[in-house]
């Protein structure tokens, strides 16, 4: 788990530093640096799943997020690199430096400049400096990086505010073997095709369900849990059945009639990929999603906060980036109810101020937030103190 980030020179987030748990919210105005928190891990787990478990390189393009040139994310000093220094759980990586320079070969490209792991350098001078050129100096990594290292930033998943609606069908295709939905949700009904015999985790919302569940009995379960009414099915995934396409069916009210997916709400295909998401992360993984609450009833966010701290119970690192109060509120619950076993002391809240300062917000053992700062889910109450105020006039 990353207990601690802190950043230099990387885009609006240079020198702030992060306290992180079990469960973190970001919220607060928009364009304040709430996406470049999460574009930092994103960005770290991109280049090293792309380069096979190295770190040699920053890729500012790749499967999770588009940052464009090296130079866009750097702080407005426009120092020469970036720096990023994590805190984990991993007592062979407890501490991390790593700091990267703009490639001289590729603008979109970040290079190593320094490594440094529990106060030890992994990258450093190596050669002679001698004055002959043959001998001249360089740096280079001197030993082998941590496997917990890597591992903490290869498996992520992430489900962007860009999801994929409702749609008629999806190609088959094949699922790696670390699956994950895809960022827009493209690959989540292959999942369930895929893996839809599978046990999925034990994440059972009744005491007295059975002990285990397929992957694709959890996830109608959930959706009927989280939606009032929503078990799935896939349609075309059968061995018998040679067509190259696979469809969703939702089962609103009961399962004897099932409608395709663009006949229903959009909430059920918004729902979905973090639904399975959360039910085939593995412990010590990363689920990272962006406004959850998107075409949800307020009931249905709450529903949804339940799942991921029942997630978070089992050892997954949740990031959520939200502007609803109800998702907030969600969390809040959790930590008061029984179930799932979290506390007040498993979430961590930060509000993005409109002068970019960030306020961490503590939540008392009794659910209440003190330091509730002004612009902090506070609109309706001045809305509604305007309606009463202009409705005296008339």
């Amino acid at each position: 788990m990353i207990e601690n980030i802190r950043f230099s020179n990387f885009k609006c987030l240079d020198s702030n530093s992060f306290c992180l748990k079990k469960i973190n919210i970001l919220t607060g105005y928009n364009g304040r640096g709430k996406s470049s928190l999460l574009q930092s891990i994103l960005m770290l787990s991109q280049s090293i799943r792309k380069d096979k478990g190295s770190i040699d390189k920053l890729h500012l393009t790749g499967e999770f997020v588009y940052l464009g040139d090296f130079d866009e994310i750097l702080s407005n000093n426009k120092n020469e690199s970036i720096g990023f220094y994590f805190e984990l759980d991993d007592p062979q990586c407890r501490k991390v430096e790593l700091s990267y320079t703009l490639s001289e070969e590729d603008f979109k490209i970040g290079v190593i400049s320094g490594c440094n792991i529990n106060g030890e350098d992994y990258f450093d001078t190596v050669g002679k400096n001698d004055g002959n050129l043959a001998n001249v100096t360089k740096k280079e990594f001197t030993k082998p990086i941590p496997q917990g290292l890597l591992n903490q930033f290869r498996y992520i998943h992430f489900i962007s505010a860009n999801r994929l609606g409702p749609v008629k069908y999806v190609e088959k295709r094949e699922v790696p073997e670390f699956h994950h939905v895809g960022t827009d949700g493209y690959f989540t009904i292959n999942t369930l095709a895929t893996y839809k015999e599978k046990i999925s985790q034990r994440m059972n919302i009744n005491p007295e369900d059975k002990e285990e569940y397929t992957l694709q009995e959890s996830t109608s379960k959930w959706m009927d849990h989280i939606m009032t009414g929503g078990n799935i099915s896939v349609q075309g995934n059968s061995p018998k059945n040679k067509n190259t396409v696979l469809s969703l069916d939702f089962g609103i009210l009961d399962e004897k009639r099932t409608f395709q997916s663009y006949n229903v709400g959009f909430g059920y295909s918004y729902i979905l990929p973090i639904v399975v998401s959360a039910l085939i992360a593995k412990k010590d993984s990363i689920l990272i999603v962006e406004n959850p609450e998107a075409h949800l009833h307020p009931m249905a966010q709450s529903g949804i906060t339940e799942l991921l701290s029942r997630l978070a119970e089992k050892g997954v690192q949740i990031f959520i980036e939200t502007h609803s109060e109800h998702i907030l509120n969600g969390f809040r619950l959790s930590a008061l109810r029984d179930i799932p076993q979290i506390t007040n002391e498993d979430l961590s809240v930060f509000f993005f101020n409109n002068d970019f300062t960030i306020s961490p917000l503590r939540i008392q053992n009794n659910g209440r937030i003190p330091n509730w700062p002004i612009g902090f889910f506070d609109q309706q109450e001045r809305d509604l103190a305007e309606i009463i105020r202009l409705g005296s006039t008339k």
